[in-house]
C-alpha cells in the first residue's frame, strides 16, 4: 500500500487541491462552531475533530473516485495520517505567514471570486450567481471570503518558500517537506492520537 501511495504521490497534490476546492462548498458554514475535541494543536491553533473528519471523508471519497479502490483498514490508516500531516502543515504555513506578515490582499480575494468560473455566465462574473451559489451551500459571503483569504495566504507562503529553493536535484516536494519539518521542530505541536482511532 505504501508503494502504491509513493508511486502515485503526484496524484496526492491533485487530491489536495481538489479537497481544498470541494472544502469551499462542503461544510465551510460550520467552521465557526467550537467543538470540544481537537485532533492537534499547532502553535496554539487547534485542529478540531470536526475539521479533521470532514477533510478525511472528502479525501477518502476523492481517492476512491481517482484510483477506484475500495477502502481497507491499511488505506484508511494511511489517509488519516496524510490528512493529519496536511492539516498540521497548513497551520505551520499560516504560522509562518503571520510571522513574516504574508497575507492575502482584498484585491487578490476579489480577483479569485471574479475569476471563478462557477460564478460566471458566458464568461462574465455574475453577482447574483455568486450569492445564490453561496446561499445554496449555506455559506455567507464573509465566510467564503475568509476561507479564500486563508487559502491565498497559504499559497503565497508556499510560493515564498519555494523561491528559496536553489536549482539542486532535490524535488520540490522533498524540499518543501524538509523545510516544513525543520520549522515544525520550533513550534509546539500536540497530537491527540486517540481521536484518530
Amino acid at each position: 500500500m505504501i508503494k502504491t501511495l509513493r508511486k502515485n504521490a503526484k496524484y496526492f497534490y491533485f487530491l489536495f487541491f481538489i479537497v481544498i476546492i470541494t472544502f469551499i462548498f462542503w461544510g465551510v458554514g460550520t467552521v465557526d462552531n467550537q467543538p470540544t475535541n481537537t485532533v492537534a494543536e499547532v502553535g496554539g491553533q487547534k485542529i478540531t475533530t470536526e475539521r479533521f473528519w470532514r477533510q478525511y471523508d472528502e479525501t477518502l471519497r476523492v481517492y476512491r473516485e481517482v484510483f477506484g479502490q475500495k477502502s481497507s483498514e491499511d488505506l484508511e490508516k494511511k489517509l488519516k495520517e496524510k490528512v493529519l500531516e496536511d492539516l498540521i502543515n497548513e497551520e505551520v504555513l499560516l504560522y509562518l505567514a503571520k510571522k513574516y506578515k504574508i497575507e492575502a490582499t482584498n484585491k487578490e480575494i476579489q480577483d479569485a471570486i471574479i475569476n471563478d468560473p462557477r460564478f460566471k455566465r458566458n464568461g462574465v462574473f455574475q453577482k447574483d450567481i455568486y450569492f445564490q451559489t453561496l446561499k445554496l451551500n449555506k455559506i455567507t459571503p464573509a465566510q467564503y471570503e475568509a476561507f479564500l483569504k486563508r487559502n491565498i495566504t497559504i499559497s503565497k507562503t508556499l510560493q515564498t518558500i519555494m523561491l528559496a529553493k536553489d536549482k539542486s536535484e532535490i524535488s520540490d516536494e522533498a524540499f518543501l517537506n524538509s523545510f516544513l519539518m525543520s520549522v515544525r521542530k520550533n513550534i509546539p505541536i500536540k497530537i491527540n492520537k486517540e481521536v484518530l482511532s
